[in-house]
């Protein structure tokens, strides 16, 4: 359970980041964290708590937003 809230409020703070990085509301960075939020939850739902394969998975989902992050970056840099 407290992976569950833990994986739910890093999801949260990358949505938070996201809208704050954008002031007009960036919708690329906006489905980065959307995507995050249901990968961390998708990492919550096929491991054990607190496991070596949780946090692999997790570390994953991170990388993941990351490089999203930076593609939506260059995508609105773009316009």
């Amino acid at each position: 359970m407290k992976t569950f809230i833990k994986t739910t409020l890093v999801a949260f703070s990358f949505a938070a980041l996201a809208g704050c990085q954008s002031q007009a509301g960036n919708p690329a960075l906006n489905q980065c964290a959307q995507q995050s939020y249901q990968c961390e939850t998708s990492c919550e739902q096929q491991t054990t708590t607190d496991s070596l394969k949780s946090q692999v998975c997790s570390s994953k989902c991170i990388e993941a937003y990351n490089q999203c992050k930076v593609q939506a970056e260059n995508l609105s840099k773009a316009d």
